[in-house]
């Protein structure tokens, strides 16, 4: 697997622990979305990886 499908799994993942344990949290994201880099710009993964830990961040929280 690539570490773009990586992290979109982990994404994923984190997105539904946060609907789950956060929903308040959850909701405020869906009302607020992040717009990320066109898939084929070099900045794209680097956007992942940070968007993966803002989430593990809002868990931790």
């Amino acid at each position: 697997m690539s570490e773009e499908n990586d992290l979109e799994q982990e994404i994923t993942r984190l997105t539904n622990r946060l609907r789950e344990q956060k929903p308040a949290v959850y909701d405020h994201m869906t009302e607020n979305p992040v717009t990320l880099p066109d898939k084929n710009s070099s900045d794209f993964i680097e956007a992942l990886r940070k968007y993966k830990e803002n989430l593990e961040n809002l868990l931790n929280q």
